[in-house]
C-alpha cells in the first residue's frame, strides 16, 4: 500500500480591505486551524400511519453554517498594528482559507467575511512574546478552486 501524499501547503490569510484586495499571511503565525460547522434543526416526527405504534422519527435539517479560525505563534513586530488596529476597531475582514496546491490535487481556497472575536497576547519571562486570535466567519464562505 503506497503512503498518502500529503499537503504542508494549508494558509489563513487576512485581507487588507483593498481594491483590489490582497491576502497576506500574519507573519509570525506557526498554528493555524479552521472548523466549518452544519447547525443542525430537528424536529420528531410520528409514523403517519401508525403514530402511536411505531417509534417516532428524528429528522434534521441544515439551518444554517459557520466558520471559525485560530491562529497563534509569536509576536512580529510588524504585524502589532494590524492586530491592535482589529481588536480595537471591531471591524470586518475578509479571510482566505488556502490549500495552496494545484487545481488537480484539490487547490484552492475559501473567502469567507469575519470578526476578530479574540485576541491574546502573552509571554513568559524574557521569552517572545506570542499571540492567539479567535476568527469568527460573519456570512457565507465561498470556496474558488485552483487555475
Amino acid at each position: 500500500m503506497a503512503a498518502p501524499d500529503l499537503s504542508r501547503r494549508f494558509l489563513i490569510l487576512l485581507g487588507d480591505g483593498g481594491d483590489p484586495e490582497t491576502f497576506a499571511f500574519p507573519c509570525g503565525a506557526n498554528a493555524r486551524s479552521v472548523t466549518f460547522t452544519n447547525n443542525l434543526g430537528e424536529e420528531t416526527v410520528l409514523d403517519c400511519d401508525d403514530p402511536l405504534g411505531e417509534l417516532a422519527a428524528i429528522q434534521r435539517w441544515i439551518e444554517s453554517q459557520d466558520t471559525s479560525l485560530t491562529i497563534s505563534g509569536r509576536v512580529a513586530k510588524g504585524s502589532i498594528e494590524v492586530w491592535r488596529e482589529w481588536v480595537d476597531g471591531g471591524t470586518e475582514k475578509n479571510i482566505r482559507i488556502q490549500f495552496d496546491e494545484a487545481a488537480a490535487d484539490g487547490g484552492g481556497y475559501y473567502t469567507v467575511a469575519a470578526y476578530l472575536q479574540q485576541l491574546e497576547w502573552g509571554s513568559e519571562g524574557k521569552g517572545t512574546a506570542t499571540f492567539t486570535a479567535t476568527i469568527m466567519g460573519s456570512g457565507p464562505r465561498v470556496w474558488t478552486a485552483a487555475a
